[in-house]
């Protein structure tokens, strides 16, 4: 059955089509297999008529969410934009699929006029001190009781903040600048001592004008006049594409140009195929920020994950991050129970079993696998907590957790990841960069191809990281080719073009496997190839190194560019 939202076109209040959209959906749920064609031009979304439900979203913030296309137990749906432009306003999340299946979007683009960062121009600067020049029919801000106070009087909406997330674009070249770091302005006293805190910089603010801001503090660095400054303010609220155990899921000819938090997350997803999608400035929009965090991310999906050209640039995040999370052992309830909580508080919420799936109870202090269980049931008693029954007992812990030992003297020292649920992974002919930080984190043990995209990341273009302290993600790699690929100015502000650095207490132990990185083409002014620790099995041969004196230096790494740390086994390098 095909639909038109045409046909809806009585619903439309104004320029706003949500309600038309809700009323076109609700059709296309009584008949599965629909398509449903937008009829491309603009399209405006606020909202007032949006569809209410509030969702615990992995690596994202909870909240009752104003859905403008919530796709919820849909079979077979296709929803064709046709070319269309689909604007949003104000605090709202534009799609949700959430139980469904066999979904494609396709032939449009999404973009918020008013969106959740705010840009400003260098117009002076000291070490102490920089002036900031905007434009406040795009981006306004005001300075209230010592706080940051971004605001929308067109969309209704506005932000507090007394910290926020800046980084300097290169006002010729439109990336992250090579030799500012990008860092927290804290408007507050208060010292932080979080594991980001080595970002914070304390500062004061006062409004000099009315389309001007003035910060004063210790930098750490000296800003460079004519450049942009750009700060994300958004709690991760409202990503733009938000899939929940949705299974068959194809994004096709997307192109994101703002979202309020990630482009696209899927949690507990099967079979996710990105052809053509992807996150970029509006071309001539002035702006030099695409998505606010992650253009995409994927927390213990299934099935495969397949990227086929796509484009991820001007993030203030990473390109993907394919990964599973770590729950933590709080207590044990019985030889075949225990109760977990999350580590990290965006992780909450959500629960990550089913009946059947596979689990490892990890050693945090060297991310070994003290048993490998089978799930029987699990249940969330609160968003913080989580029961989980085991068909068998706990027989290799008996002598530490059983007898009270582990888990009274040191209750996080043991945590519980689901195997079962991993995707293999597939990048290939992708394009990422311009973007803080990194390009992609791929974190899964089956197979994992990487092949024929280029990357010019601020920092590393592949990271292989994985730990049990802050983040808590997990995902030793075990299958990995990273083939044919180029490495055009990767690391342009330092580190290496690729790095196998899990977090792990005990340095010696071994946590990744098998990686074999050939074939590959370097072009940076130094070399800065590979650093790796806490891997067994790596392969680094028959890559290839142009020198590029025109890009960015900070000095060659380890020997010939490449750096081997702790914790390795069998590596083999041949000279680049």
């Amino acid at each position: 059955m095909i639909i038109h939202l045409s046909d809806y076109q009585h619903l439309f209040q104004e320029d706003d089509a949500t309600l038309a959209v809700q009323e076109a959906l609700y059709v296309c749920r009584k008949h599965p297999g629909s398509i449903l064609k937008l009829g491309g031009g603009q399209l405006h979304f606020h909202p007032r008529y949006a569809f209410q439900k509030e969702y615990y979203i992995s690596n994202n913030d909870y909240s009752r969410k104003s859905i403008i296309f919530p796709l919820i137990g849909m079979q077979g749906l296709t929803i064709d934009g046709e070319g269309a432009e689909l604007l949003f306003h104000g605090e709202v999340l534009p799609f949700v699929l959430d139980h469904s299946e066999n979904i494609e979007l396709k032939n449009f683009t999404m973009d918020y006029p008013r969106p959740f960062f705010f840009q400003a121009q260098v117009a002076s600067a000291s070490e102490k001190r920089i002036e900031l020049r905007y434009d406040p029919g795009e981006f306004a801000v005001s300075i209230k009781d010592g706080k940051f106070v971004f605001f929308s009087e067109e969309d209704g909406w506005s932000v507090t903040r007394d910290r926020v997330l800046c980084c300097e674009f290169d006002q010729e070249t439109g990336m992250p600048s090579a030799f500012i770091p990008p860092y927290f302005a804290c408007l507050k006293q208060e010292r932080d001592t979080s594991f980001l805190s080595h970002m914070y910089r304390y500062l004061t603010a006062s409004q000099t004008a009315e389309n001007r801001i003035c910060l004063e503090g210790e930098f750490g660095h000296l800003h460079q006049v004519g450049n942009e400054w750009v700060c994300t303010f958004s709690d991760r609220k409202n990503p733009g594409i938000f899939c929940n155990r949705t299974k068959d899921i194809m994004l096709r000819d997307i192109t994101v140009y703002a979202a309020a938090s990630m482009g696209l997350i899927c949690q507990l997803c099967e079979n996710i195929t990105l052809d053509h999608f992807n996150t970029q400035p509006r071309k001539g929009s002035g702006r030099f920020l695409s998505v606010n965090a992650d253009a995409t991310h994927f927390v213990n999906c299934c099935g495969f994950v397949r990227y086929e050209g796509c484009t991820f640039v001007n993030m203030l995040d990473d390109a993907g991050n394919i990964h599973g999370n770590y729950l933590r052992c709080a207590s044990v309830i019985n030889e075949h129970t225990l109760l977990l909580t999350f580590g990290h508080p965006q992780q909450k919420g959500v629960n990550l079993f089913d009946p059947g799936d596979r689990v490892h109870l990890i050693d945090s202090r060297d991310m070994s696998n003290a048993a490998a269980l089978t799930v029987k049931s699990a249940e969330l008693l609160s968003p913080d907590y989580l029961r989980l029954e085991l068909e068998e007992e706990l027989p290799t812990l008996r002598e530490h957790i059983l007898e009270g030992h582990a888990l009274e003297k040191e209750p996080e020292r043991y945590a519980v990841e689901n195997f079962s649920k991993m995707p293999e992974l597939y990048i290939h002919n992708c394009i990422c960069g311009a973007n803080r930080p990194r390009g992609f984190l791929p974190a899964t043990w089956k197979k994992t191809v990487i092949t024929n995209n280029t990357f010019y990341n601020m920092h590393c273009a592949l990271h292989f990281t994985g730990d049990c302290t802050d983040w808590f993600e997990s995902g030793p790699v075990g299958n990995v080719i990273v083939s044919k690929n180029s490495f055009k100015n990767s690391a342009y502000a330092g580190g290496a073009a690729i790095s196998v650095s899990p977090h792990i207490e005990d340095q010696d132990a071994v946590y990744h496997r098998n990686i074999i990185i050939e074939d590959n083409t370097f072009e940076m002014h130094e070399k800065r190839f590979l650093y790796a620790a806490n891997v067994e099995n790596l392969i680094f041969r028959k890559n290839h190194f142009l020198e590029n004196p025109a890009l960015p230096a900070h000095g060659k790494l380890g020997t010939d560019g490449v750096l081997i740390g702790e914790g390795c086994r069998n590596i083999e390098i041949e000279p680049v």
